[in-house]
């Protein structure tokens, strides 16, 4: 039985000139996982808001045809109060469904609102808070807590309305690895246990696949696939052009296929893809080199650093590293881990409770924030934390004209970060009116134009699709080979595998592991404490190690190699 049904659907914003969905039907049967997934501006966040009602209720003057059917109501004839007894939504940014100064308050709000009984209330939200990884935060002030815990809090406010549908419109895109793991886990055990139907908008299609009962591609508002997982994968060709992140193994097995060396079906697992290699490895190979990076002399050094937020909560303990010209290095950790604390360390937004932290050789606590962002630049992961400006030239030209560079040379410096990030036809825009990939790109450009020696970008890639993900990182390591000394705070370990040289995992604000890129994510039981899972081909390298294939592998073409 359909619970969605969606058909001829077209909508236009107001003031757009092109529809932001063409036509689109779609139908869902109860009980079904449906993931959504296309490039930025497909026309996925849009769908979302027309099933539960946002669009056409809250987001007014737009044109809208077609129908939209959720759980047999015709989302034009009723509210959104109601349609929210059935469809629950939660948006990929946390802090815009925040309501009450305690986790608590945030998560039972919904439940409240419905006039749930207290008993019942009480237990959804516990049941909520842990699933979500969240248990003793319930007193905490949600917006203290680190990007990922705020999404995490958001999707417990939406688990404890236990709707008849949900819809996770990027809902993981700030978590680490295994929160999203333990996330898609829940999706599976609620849609078994309680009937729950899901509607899914991702990036994260390994995470995905195996819980998926259908894929949905999106594309300029359209959909042009709607397949299940095994099959649509199979269509390397318009994913490839679409710009959809294939899972590594799924390309493992796509090459394979097209060697003529596998026929069968197409893994979405490690394990899967496990029992596929074993049956075709032949050969032991050498392990792979890792390029030595020449870097120069220490511009960074923290040095037994703590620090303690207000309220007691201690973010950092007794941490020492040292960060040396042309690094570019990961910072990586699980939500709440320390990394963006230790981010805001380095440029003086913050100021160590205890101990020292040295750029070029000077205390921090003796130098200005103003006088530090000339060596070091740091990118909020939130980019709306960083943008205030009437235009995207003038929130670029804010920076160095603060530090007194002549206004020719800032305009010379605007041209120049404008044309690098390719945000040229934005320049007279408002940064408030731009995509949140583009923004960031804005909060990028804004630090680029001053000239740090040292930047340090926290979740570069979130809300941008693989392509852009891939294209930022280009970026970054573009810059690094211009001279600058890079630090990237990710959750994508994928990224971090392909682009970084240096891994430095953090757990409880500790350093667990500070080692090169390939021996970092062979150590597994650090890892594992830090709720970190390695990349899917290091994951299958190591899984398969008594064949002789090296554990240091990182990327699916190292494996090619060895069959």
């Amino acid at each position: 039985m359909a619970i969605i049904e969606v058909k001829d659907l077209t909508f236009k914003y107001p003031n757009s000139k092109e529809p932001a969905l063409k036509n689109v039907s779609l139908t869902v049967e109860r009980g079904e996982i449906v993931v959504v997934m296309g490039p930025t501006g497909a026309g996925k966040s849009t769908l979302a808001y027309c099933l539960n009602g946002t669009i056409p209720h809250f987001i007014e003057g737009g044109e809208f045809k077609g129908t939209v059917k959720v759980c047999g109501m015709d989302t034009r004839e009723h509210p959104i109060r109601i349609l929210a007894q059935k469809v629950g939504l939660v948006f990929d940014d946390p802090e815009i469904q925040m309501f009450g100064m305690k986790v608590f308050e945030c998560v039972a709000f919904g439940p409240a609102n419905l006039g749930v009984p207290l008993d019942e209330i009480n237990k959804r939200v516990k049941y909520s808070l842990e699933a979500c990884r969240l248990k003793g935060f319930e007193y905490r002030n949600p917006y203290q807590l680190s990007g990922g815990e705020k999404q995490s809090v958001s999707i417990a406010s939406a688990l404890a309305m236990l709707p008849e549908v949900l819809v996770l419109d990027e809902a993981t895109a700030m978590l680490d690895p295994l929160g999203r793991e333990r996330i898609y886990s829940v999706v599976k055990e609620l849609n078994e246990e309680y009937g729950i139907t899901f509607i899914v908008i991702t990036q994260d299609s390994e995470e995905v696949a195996p819980i998926a009962d259908r894929i949905v591609i999106m594309d300029k508002g359209r959909i042009l696939l709607d397949k299940p997982p095994r099959e649509a994968f199979r269509e390397v060709e318009l994913l490839e052009k679409v710009g959809i992140r294939i899972p590594p193994v799924v390309y493992l097995a796509n090459k394979l296929r097209e060697k003529g060396l596998w026929s069968g079906e197409t893994p979405l697992t490690v394990e899967e893809a496990k029992e596929i290699m074993r049956k075709l490895v032949k050969k032991k190979v050498k392990p792979p080199e890792e390029k030595k990076v020449e870097a120069g002399k220490p511009i960074i050094r923290v040095e037994n650093v703590s620090f303690v937020y207000p309220g007691g909560v201690k973010a950092l303990s007794n941490v020492s590293l040292t960060i040396r010209e042309g690094e570019i290095t990961a910072i990586i950790g699980q939500n709440g881990s320390g990394k963006t604390t230790l981010a805001k360390l380095l440029n003086g937004l913050l100021k160590p409770t205890e101990g020292k932290v040295l750029v070029e050789g000077v205390e921090t606590t003796k130098k200005t924030v103003a006088e530090l962002s000339k060596v070091v630049g740091y990118v909020y992961q939130n980019p709306d934390l960083m943008l205030f400006s009437p235009t995207v030239e003038e929130e670029l030209a804010f920076g160095p004209r603060n530090l007194g560079v002549p206004e020719d040379e800032i305009k010379e410096r605007i041209k120049l970060v404008l044309e690098k990030l390719k945000i040229t036809k934005y320049r007279r825009t408002p940064p408030s009116m731009l995509p949140r990939g583009i923004r960031k790109r804005v909060a990028l450009g804004s630090i680029l134009t001053m000239k740090p020696k040292v930047v340090v970008v926290d979740e570069p890639t979130t809300g941008q699709d693989w392509l852009e993900s891939l294209w930022i990182m280009d970026i970054l390591k573009e810059l690094n080979n211009e001279g600058h000394t890079i630090l990237v705070i990710s959750h994508d370990m994928e990224l971090v595998a392909r682009y970084t040289n240096r891994v430095i995992m953090m757990s409880q604000g500790r350093i667990l592991i500070d080692s090169d890129v390939r021996t970092a994510f062979t150590m597994r039981e650090e890892l594992s404490k830090a709720s970190i899972a390695p990349p899917q081909a290091a994951r299958l390298a190591q899984e398969l190690s008594d064949l002789g294939i090296p554990p240091t592998i990182l990327h699916v073409e190292e494996l090619l190699e060895v069959v």
